[in-house]
């Protein structure tokens, strides 16, 4: 039978009196009673552990400038100078875990999932895909990337080491791992980056960027014409032109409402014009000037039509049996001289000279024919790129500290940093780091301030010597404005989470 490379081991007690992370471990393959029973004089567990007679130690492989201890009840590999001779010169690695999730703690037996006995364990999650992307995109960041490498901290911190940069990170996942439910990312994590990059990008000029959006609104009014004998060859034309009121309802918004959209059960009726035996030119002068009434009046023979504030949108366009004449084919419409009529008279339907749409259209304000649309402008900045390569470092975190071991702020006292060798506390923070320092300024908001204070100074008049002076510079400076600049520093020029002392 081969003998084994590595031996699985149980760790029992990680507490090193000496510090050198060494453990008290037993092969899966021992009884711990029997040996301490098996020992002359017996092996004393108050007395003898962690001494010369202790069997169980195992000494870190790992040299101590890198400093890892698994905890009590996980699952190690171990190895020895000499075979032979077990119980000395014995060393472990920490074996691998079944999943992130469980850096935290793993107990030892499920840690065992991908040795050779691991096919009776139920398989965790993965964290990603067969294809390498992540079974969950929150997850994505949580973890460190194959070809990066890593200090992993058995909680929310870690330490990431890539080709071009180093992260320090806290917090860097949401509640606590779990091997039921899948890591989330938290993108509010505490960092310290130092990063390289190739080229560096800078902002030397910015253009203005005007966009329009279209807004969307309901159409209160529609105006439609229509001729009846559109079919006659004697240039004498009669017909009616409508208004009607619209029901608020989305079909009738100005991006539903189209020339030949069907919305009868919509409309009520509250004016109608009648011609007779008008020729082209007449009839189409008829229609325009009844639209151009209705756009620009709000009384139509001494009768109130419109409520200023609800007049607008009004549409205009034929009626469907028109506009079914207009769009169809000679083929499809045996009398060519209607559909000829028609298009005639459809083609220069239009509130003014200037409008673009012809036919049918959308009356959105006063004498303006379109879609209504916001403008939009925004400053877009223009970048340059140096091949140079660069270095930037940043510090990100709720509350940021610099903190002096000889500096004080007068009036506040120095901060004593006894105990803080491990880290600093949240009650230190809370109970005497935040009341001995001061916020972080602002430096361009300051430099605002300081520059309306000095326009001032310079700019005021007195209405007589020796008066105070009048409240606003010959320039436009204002007194009250500093007053409140002054007032809104606290907030403006202060960050009060960005501290020093």
């Amino acid at each position: 039978m081969t003998e084994p490379l590595f031996y699985q081991c149980v760790v029992l007690d990680n507490q090193d009196p000496m510090m050198l992370g060494r453990v008290r471990a037993r092969l899966l393959t021992d009884n711990y009673l029997d040996m301490v029973k098996s020992f002359k004089p017996p092996f004393n567990e108050e007395k003898d552990k962690w001494t010369d007679r202790d069997p169980f130690i195992f000494n870190p492989l790992l040299p101590y400038f890198l400093y890892q201890v698994p905890k009590v009840q996980e699952f190690i590999y171990v190895l020895y100078y000499n075979k032979d001779f077990k119980y000395r010169n014995q060393f472990y690695v920490q074996a691998m875990f079944s999943s992130p999730v469980n850096a935290p703690f793993e107990y030892y037996v499920g840690a065992q999932k991908f040795t050779g006995v691991g096919v009776q364990f139920t398989a965790p999650k993965p964290i990603k895909n067969q294809n390498g992307t992540y079974a969950s995109i929150a997850t994505e960041g949580v973890f460190p990337e194959p070809g990066d490498n890593g200090l992993l901290g058995r909680g929310n911190s870690d330490v990431i080491v890539k080709e071009d940069g180093v992260l320090i990170r806290t917090n860097k996942y949401k509640g606590t791992l779990n091997p039921q439910n899948t890591p989330i990312g938290n993108n509010k994590h505490g960092f310290l980056q130092l990063s390289t990059f190739a080229f560096d990008k800078k902002i030397v000029d910015n253009k203005e960027i005007v966009e329009f959006d279209e807004v969307v609104v309901l159409v209160n009014y529609l105006i439609e014409y229509v001729i009846i004998n559109p079919e006659n060859t004697e240039n004498s034309f009669s017909g009616y032109v409508y208004l009607y009121k619209l029901k608020s309802d989305p079909r009738v918004n100005s991006k539903n409402l189209k020339v030949d959209s069907r919305i009868d059960d919509l409309k009520s009726l509250i004016l109608i014009k009648e011609f007779m035996a008008l020729p082209l030119d007449g009839t189409i002068s008829f229609i325009n000037n009844f639209i151009n009434l209705i756009n620009s009046q709000n009384k139509v023979d001494g009768r109130v039509i419109f409520v200023p504030q609800s007049k607008f949108p009004i549409y205009y366009r034929p009626s469907n049996a028109m506009y079914e004449i207009i769009s169809s084919s000679p083929q499809a419409n045996s009398n060519n001289k209607a559909i000829e009529n028609t298009n005639n008279i459809y083609k220069k339907i239009q509130l003014n000279a200037t409008a673009d749409f012809k036919g049918y259209g959308l009356i959105y304000t006063l004498n303006q024919v379109g879609f209504p649309r916001r403008t939009k402008k925004t400053l877009e900045n223009v970048f340059k790129y140096d091949n140079t390569p660069s270095t930037y470092g940043s510090f990100g975190a709720d509350k940021i500290f610099l903190l002096s071991q000889k500096s004080e702020i007068p009036g506040k006292g120095k901060i004593n940093f006894d105990g803080t060798l491990y880290g600093i506390s949240n009650g230190k923070y809370v109970d005497e780091i935040i009341p001995k320092t001061s916020s972080l300024v602002r430096g361009e908001e300051l430099i605002e301030l300081l520059n309306l204070i000095v326009r001032f100074l310079l700019t005021h008049t007195h209405s007589f010597p020796l008066l105070p002076p009048l409240p606003v510079g010959y320039d436009g400076t204002n007194s009250s404005i500093i007053l409140t600049e002054l007032q809104n520093a606290y907030n403006k020029i202060l960050n009060e989470n960005i501290r020093l002392n």
